[in-house]
């Protein structure tokens, strides 16, 4: 059941839902034309190489979340979380809608790789504010009995952004042919993305600030992010630990993983993407589900039943992966989902429940963006890049069991009780 506090609040959660979608999509999409993109903005005739590029542009984005979430957050803390949140998104439709007109490098040379680099930039700002005024805003609307659940909603509308993304490539693939898209069949998406951002923020105009904010009254702290770095670092950084486990997690397997089975096991791009849009879709229902039941387990034992479920599974999957063998892939969907919906559900439950409401925008900010902006940003072009220099295919998978380890020790070392669930 949703949670009971009144009409208004259900419409809350619904209208955050579904802005995060939107603008989630706008953030995803530029992955899945990674290759391609390469080519586009970029002077390289490797393949490899062209990735390599390709993917720090993405990461560029994810560093900006970081300053982003600062930013909004700060405001957040201090005048109310409507505003900064119903912000970001007018700042993310923009670019994503620029993106889609840019010029490419055979028509303004190294003009327009840079054009794309500050558009990513700007983007990254924008949901560094995004995801975490979401997190924060669905947390204080509903009961602490619900929260599992909300939260649940909240990135299955999140993981439907992602599965919007995967399905508008996939669609592009299938019915454009490979001439097309590079001369103008790319910039549809981008188009698409910035007409669906203009329409969440009109959407958000019927937000209403949470309750637990305006009970704070004048409570506020002047500087909420020297404060949690000061007074709650641990559970600042041991929150991202978990969090850079489940961003990993969905680098690797539902954002780098189409380009990586195209790449290097040569499967059909076209089929492949399909099957991500569809393993994508299933993620986002299993995250409800996953939510729920972290409400009646515990969000705690939730993440770390899903971080030990990736370490054991992640080598054996990556192992058996080869051309044509579509087997392992069904297979690595259904872990991933899995252990995904287990882990997203609790981990951003426990990360809002780790500060007071004075400063838990900011908290929620600090501890998604560095998990997110800082490291786990970065995961296709570290996994690229360990691939290219041990030559070894299954280096994802190491990366993969290397981070839940780090965040499961974290998560174990938890004094029970010390999450603040106010």
């Amino acid at each position: 059941m949703l949670p009971k506090r009144s009409k208004t609040d259900i419409k809350t959660l619904v209208i955050a839902s579904l802005g995060s979608s939107l603008e989630f999509y706008d953030f995803v999409i530029y992955v899945f034309f990674a290759q391609m993109i390469a080519t586009i903005f970029f002077n390289t005739t490797s393949t490899i190489s062209g990735l390599l590029i390709s993917f720090s542009v993405f990461a560029s984005g994810y560093v900006a979340r970081f300053v982003g979430g600062i930013i909004f957050s700060h405001f957040g803390d201090k005048r109310g979380r409507k505003n900064a949140f119903a912000t970001t998104i007018l700042l993310m439709a923009a670019p994503t809608f620029m993106i889609g007109l840019l010029p490419t490098y055979s028509q303004a040379g190294l003009l327009a790789s840079l054009l794309l680099i500050s558009c990513r930039i700007i983007q990254g700002l924008a949901i560094g504010g995004e995801i975490p005024g979401a997190i924060t805003f669905v947390y204080e609307h509903v009961l602490k009995s619900k929260r599992g659940l909300a939260c649940g909603i909240l990135f299955c509308g999140t993981t439907i952004g992602t599965f919007l993304g995967s399905s508008v490539a996939a669609l592009c693939f299938a019915f454009m042919s490979s001439s097309t898209l590079h001369s103008w069949g790319w910039r549809i998406p981008f188009l698409i993305g910035g007409v669906l951002g203009w329409i969440s923020a009109y959407i958000r105009r019927y937000l209403k600030e949470t309750p637990l904010f305006l009970n704070l009254r004048k409570e506020h702290i002047k500087y909420p992010a020297l404060n949690i770095i000061k007074a709650h670092k641990y559970k600042w950084l041991q929150s991202a630990s978990a969090i850079w486990a489940i961003a990993v997690a969905i680098s690797i397997y539902l954002l780098f993983l189409p380009t990586y089975l195209h790449v290097y096991d040569q499967f059909d791009s076209k089929k492949i993407l399909m099957m991500n849009s569809l393993a994508v879709l299933m993620n986002a229902f299993l995250i409800m589900g996953a939510g729920k039941l972290s409400d009646i387990i515990g969000a705690r034992k939730m993440l770390n039943i899903s971080l030990i479920i990736l370490i054991i599974g992640s080598y054996p999957i990556f192992a058996n992966f080869a051309p044509g063998n579509y087997t392992a892939i069904y297979l690595c969907y259904l872990f991933i989902g899995i252990a995904n919906a287990a882990g997203a559900a609790s981990g951003i439950v426990l990360l809002a429940a780790s500060f007071p409401t004075k400063i838990r925008y900011s908290g929620v900010a600090l501890g998604y963006n560095l998990a997110l902006g800082v490291l786990g940003g970065f995961t296709p072009l570290i996994v690229t890049a360990l691939i290219q220099y041990t030559g070894q295919k299954t280096a994802p998978a190491f990366y993969m069991m290397l981070v839940a380890s780090i965040a499961l020790i974290l998560s174990l070392l938890h004094k029970k009780g010390s999450d603040a669930l106010h």
